[in-house]
């Protein structure tokens, strides 16, 4: 059963959904599809995703993006969410990497793999995140 926890964002808390291995062997970002149209966390995608990551013995994190479920703010057509997860991210690295540089997997169902697209970018230093 995934641990619901909230994090701070850029606008406020980010709620989280979080299943963690007995040996991680590696860190899943999981998001969901648009949130103006019914995407949430608990998609049937999302979360089949995060359990094909969980049997390969990665901690998954699958958050709500703004407005949805607990999360705070509103939509921004990706460029806000892109924040969030960046900072989703850094929180992922200090809570469950401590150093030993697990590998990062992003994934992300319809408007999910948009904003994971443009955060890859970011983390490649391709571009900024606005």
């Amino acid at each position: 059963m995934p641990q619901q926890i909230f994090i701070a964002g850029p606008v406020g808390k980010i709620e989280l959904f979080v299943d963690l291995p007995d040996n991680a062997q590696g860190i899943a970002l999981i998001a969901h599809p648009h949130p103006l149209f019914g995407g949430t966390a608990d998609n049937k995608v999302v979360t089949s995703i995060a359990r094909a990551f969980r049997d390969l013995n990665c901690i998954t994190v699958r958050p709500s993006f703004r407005g949805v479920g607990s999360s705070d703010g509103t939509h921004d057509h990706g460029i806000a969410e892109t924040d969030d997860l960046l900072a989703v991210v850094k929180w992922m690295r200090e809570s469950y990497d401590s150093g030993s540089k697990l590998p990062l997997y992003l994934a992300g169902f319809s408007f999910g793999a948009f904003v994971i697209t443009r955060l890859a970018k970011v983390l490649a230093g391709v571009r900024r995140t606005r």
